[in-house]
């Protein structure tokens, strides 16, 4: 039996310490808050496909389409939500680095979006903190998923030399 012991003394701190989780009696209530607000929204998603009073949208397959994409997104919410309060845990995290990227280039996308409805004429200042705060958001989930996948293949390397 091989026992390899790491000096960790030239790594960074933030290194050594990992990703610190929530307690469960946190999680558990957080879950069923975020599973409730998402079957409301899920409900209010198709709620605007099946009025049919109300034309909310020029074209029905534009408005089919994204009513399609709004309910995956509650899909995929609810999920993280019951993972959350039965305690299922996946070796990457509540969210993985993919999904950690993928986020991130919504985030990149929001204010991009700005520019062709005139919202930044519109909210002034205000329009380009946020801008500033959607940028940070993009960079620090990109170092994010970064660090979640070298500890993820660190792990793998210490699993494989365990056995």
């Amino acid at each position: 039996m091989n026992i390899v012991m790491r000096n960790h003394d030239n790594e960074p701190l933030l290194a050594r310490i990992g990703e610190a989780e929530l307690p469960r009696w946190i999680q558990v209530p957080v879950g069923i808050v975020l599973g409730l607000l998402t079957l409301f929204c899920a409900f209010a998603t198709v709620d605007m496909l099946l009025l049919p009073g109300k034309k909310s949208s020029p074209s029905p397959i534009l408005a089919f389409a994204v009513v399609l994409i709004l309910l995956l997104a509650c899909l995929w919410v609810f999920e993280k939500s019951f993972r959350l309060v039965t305690g299922r845990k996946k070796r990457g995290g509540l969210l993985s680095p993919t999904a950690l990227r993928v986020v991130a280039i919504f985030l990149l996308i929001i204010p991009v979006a700005g520019l062709f409805t005139g919202y930044y004429r519109e909210m002034g200042g205000v329009a380009i903190l946020q801008v500033v705060m959607y940028v940070f958001g993009f960079f620090g989930l990109r170092a994010f998923a970064r660090k979640r996948e070298a500890t993820a293949d660190e792990q793998a390397k210490s699993e494989e030399t365990e056995t």
